[in-house]
């Protein structure tokens, strides 16, 4: 692409849609995101993440990400796309799913609370295994069936149970999702959620609910999720006496919305309710972490890492993730993630032996998702482009262990 050598990537790309003839409007909308993200984007108003800029390459049909951020050295989208998870077939099971015959009235009725049981198995297997996609994903299909069987042949307080449950597991399965399947799988999964937690009619519900469906919907419009979240907060706030996991999905709540602040822009307003997470997780139990969403303090510590690099400050994101004592947190697979983000924040300060590190870390704690993360595939390409020497070669073989690179 033959542009001025001072152009920026947001110029770049405007560049690129006018020359196809397309809208603002339009672009976003197949990218997934809102016509105001693009133009702030391409005001120079915002940055923008490897997977987002790989989604408008592909939607302006651009094969090379150098030709929209300045790179001298070639950078073929390809590298970007991982091979397909078997997990993925697995989520469009349950997405595609749908009987229209009646439920055998022979049949004996659902144990919602063995259904219930199954489900803690199933989130507690995807925050300790190393194989946790393919270990959830070949149970949440038959999983979901029968919750949703419980949710048409129960009445009453059972029913209610069970649309509890039902919400839970999707917001299970939109976890799963995340990076193996299209934006659109995702969205319906999060509607699935919510209209379940409608359903259950009882505040816990309606906030995971909410919370599982403003991950999606922060995509496409942040403000609308950071009100769809504050709504469902304030409810609960005003039901959560007593029960130390209303209060846990609270803070998790509280630091959703400041993501979504974040991603606006609205450094101070984020920074508020990431403080307002970290007094609710300071007035916990010791060592207590929610089931579902990993809220505690070290979840606190790890969104003030995300805050810090979504509003472009990463030298403060380093700083604040090795402050991290990766032992305390919870999940391995947030764990797993913490080190891609670390070694993203590596990269963006061209530390490249420690971003090699901490991405080698990252694939020996979940070595399911590194291999299918933009972030991560990301940071395995850029490390083999700018790395020399000894350590061009390392960066070589952990690219191909992670899959960015062919072993033949």
């Amino acid at each position: 692409m033959d542009l001025p050598a001072d152009f920026t990537t947001g110029e770049r790309i405007r560049h690129s849609r006018e020359k196809r003839g397309m809208t603002r409007a339009v672009v976003a909308n197949l990218v997934g995101y809102s016509s105001d993200w693009l133009k702030r984007i391409e005001a120079g108003q915002r940055g923008i993440s490897i997977p987002a800029l790989v989604r408008l390459a592909r939607v302006l049909k651009v094969d090379d990400l150098s030709d929209l951020i300045d790179g001298a050295t070639p950078m073929p989208v390809s590298a970007w796309e991982g091979p397909a998870h078997p997990a993925a077939d697995a989520v469009r099971e349950i997405v595609d799913a749908m009987t229209f015959r009646p439920m055998a009235a022979d049949a004996p009725p659902p144990d919602v609370t063995a259904l219930t049981a199954r489900l803690r198995r199933a989130w507690r297997d995807w925050h300790a295994l190393p194989d946790n996609h393919s270990v959830v994903a070949s149970v949440l299909p038959a999983l979901i069936s029968d919750l949703e069987r419980a949710t048409i042949v129960l009445e009453g307080t059972e029913r209610r149970r069970a649309h509890a449950a039902l919400t839970s597991a999707y917001g299970l399965t939109q976890h799963l999702a995340v990076d193996l399947v299209e934006p659109e799988v995702g969205r319906i999964i999060a509607d699935r959620a919510a209209r379940s937690a409608q359903m259950a009619d009882d505040p816990v519900s309606l906030a995971f609910g909410a919370w599982t469906h403003g991950h999606v919907l922060r995509s496409v419009d942040a403000d609308a999720a950071l009100w769809t979240v504050r709504e469902a907060a304030a409810e609960l706030r005003r039901h959560m006496e007593d029960d130390e996991d209303a209060v846990g999905l609270y803070g998790s709540l509280c630091l959703h919305m400041a993501i979504s602040a974040a991603y606006q822009g609205q450094d101070g307003e984020a920074w508020r309710l990431w403080d307002a997470a970290d007094r609710v997780a300071r007035n916990l139990s010791s060592g207590y972490s929610h089931p579902q969403t990993i809220f505690g303090p070290s979840n606190v510590d790890i969104h003030g890492v995300s805050l810090a690099a979504e509003l472009r400050r990463f030298g403060e994101a380093v700083a604040r993730a090795e402050r991290i004592v990766p032992e305390n947190v919870p999940s391995r697979e947030r764990r797993g993630r913490l080190y891609g983000e670390i070694a993203a924040g590596h990269m963006q300060r061209r530390q490249l032996d420690d971003a090699r590190r901490y991405l080698e870390l990252a694939y020996l704690e979940s070595p399911e998702e590194v291999p299918f993360s933009p972030l991560t595939r990301g940071v395995a390409v850029e490390l083999v482009r700018a790395a020399t020497g000894p350590l061009k070669a390392d960066a070589v073989r952990l690219a191909e262990r992670i899959g960015v690179l062919s072993t033949g």
